[in-house]
């Protein structure tokens, strides 16, 4: 992998992060990710500017180790939601 496809992967990660949770405000979200991912405000806003020079390989394993148990534990609530709204549906249908 080239480093600048590492860091363009690193830099969408950390964006995905960020923009799904924008809601409480961006600066609040660029807190919250950097703790997410064990990195600083500064490294994540750089990364959400596009302003990354270097992303080292031990860097972009946490993070994408990291973002990748978050998406499991989002695909897992979402698996939770569609099997009550299931039960909700089949006892309203019997």
């Amino acid at each position: 992998m080239s480093g600048s496809t590492a860091s363009d992967q690193f830099r969408e990660m950390i964006r995905e992060e960020v923009s799904a949770r924008r809601a409480s405000g961006l600066k609040r979200a660029f807190s919250e990710v950097a703790r997410f991912f064990g990195l600083t405000e500064r490294r994540v806003r750089a990364a959400w500017h596009g302003e990354l020079r270097h992303v080292s390989a031990d860097e972009f394993s946490q993070v994408r180790d990291r973002r990748l148990a978050s998406l499991r534990a989002r695909q897992a609530q979402i698996a939770a939601d569609i099997a009550q709204l299931g039960e909700d549906l089949g006892r309203r249908a019997g």
